[in-house]
């Protein structure tokens, strides 16, 4: 099977990546092919951009746990996958849903006829439209913020309606790209310049703040059935732009059960979504507040595999290849990655270690 991460095969071209991006991709990566060789049931391949090699230490084509490394050049990362889909049994595509880049890719896959471990190209597209999400969990009354969508050149006078603060974020972004916290109207205008360059399109989210604990849940899917696997913490500062670091899983709250409610019942608007599927929610003493569906795998999971009983790339497998999923996935212990600590991780330590790890943020 083909496990293609976009960043880590050279998807940024000529220009390359940044912010962190290099170590978070290449993480879920190794996490990834990781868990299915330890699985031992199906034979992987990846492709690896050669700038990236060793830009986590000691992560490069020969140590990549896949079976087979392709190298491919930046610039050709289109003309690689379409290669090696037509070869492969299934797939499973990370990307962000940027510019529709995410359900681009599965599209390919699905033209010819590949099964793919994870969700339809509809899904990641329906997903990936923070507007369209909006107004859809608005209509099934679930607790969302207060969300408005404007043009870049009306966002002035949307802000002002609204009143601040706010949260500004693009539409189609992932990973954190381009949201802002506004609570000073003067700073709105530079805000928009920075989100525009992270955006293809001309529309803005403008969302009233959600007072408390960034969380997410990590779902596993097959049909008309969710499963959740963990809540997690989001480890996230509220610069501006927003920045992600890392996750604690399993996060304990008295309103874990709402947020895995409240997630399951999100997923479900969204016909296609499979395998993995991350869900963004804040906590608060009153309940929990969704915020965005992740239709791919997301950085919680190089943790959530670190604490898992079973294993999670096989479980994957069963939930889009045969459409079962497991009773129940039993944690054991704590971890906290941080997206640019490997040794966070457990990528030098052999087999994920079921404990307690020692990373702070």
């Amino acid at each position: 099977m083909l496990v293609y991460e976009f960043f880590s095969a050279g998807g940024c071209g000529a220009e390359g990546v940044s912010g962190g991006l290099e170590a978070e991709a290449l993480g879920m990566l190794w996490a990834l092919l990781a868990d299915f060789r330890l699985w031992g049931a199906v034979r992987t391949t990846t492709v690896l951009d050669p700038r990236l090699e060793n830009t986590v230490g000691g992560l490069n084509r020969k140590t990549l746990p896949a079976d087979e490394v392709i190298i491919a050049p930046p610039g050709n990362h289109e003309e690689t996958y379409l290669s090696l889909i037509k070869h492969c049994t299934a797939a499973l595509v990370l990307a962000p849903e940027t510019g529709g880049v995410l359900s681009r890719l599965i599209s390919l896959a699905e033209i010819a006829g590949i099964p793919l471990l994870g969700s339809s190209s509809s899904a990641a597209a329906a997903a990936g439209n923070k507007e369209f999400c909006g107004s859809l969990f608005g209509r099934a009354n679930l607790t969302i913020p207060e969300t408005r969508a404007s043009g870049f050149a009306d966002a002035l006078d949307t802000a002002h309606k609204m009143g601040l603060p706010l949260v500004i974020k693009p539409v189609d972004g992932a990973g954190g790209a381009g949201i802002f916290l506004l609570d000073d109207i003067a700073d709105l205008a530079p805000m928009l310049e920075i989100a525009s360059r992270t955006t293809s399109l001309q529309r803005i989210l403008l969302q009233t703040v959600s007072v408390g604990v960034p969380a997410s849940v990590s779902l596993l899917i097959s049909g008309n059935q969710c499963l959740p696997l963990s809540l997690n913490r989001q480890l996230v500062r509220a610069d501006s732009p927003f920045i992600y670091r890392g996750s604690r899983v399993p996060f304990h709250h008295k309103h874990g059960e709402h947020a895995f409610k409240l997630a399951c019942d999100a997923a479900g608007l969204i016909p296609g979504l499979k395998g993995y599927v991350g869900v963004d929610l804040v906590l608060s003493k009153k309940g929990a507040c969704l915020i965005e569906i992740n239709p791919r795998l997301t950085t919680s999971y190089i943790a959530l595999r670190r604490v898992s009983r079973i294993n999670l790339a096989a479980a994957i497998w069963d939930a889009c290849m045969e459409g079962i999923l497991p009773d129940r996935v039993p944690l054991a212990g704590e971890a906290i990655i941080v997206k640019e600590d490997p040794e966070s991780w457990g990528l030098h330590s052999g087999r994920k270690p079921h404990r307690k790890t020692d990373v702070f943020v």
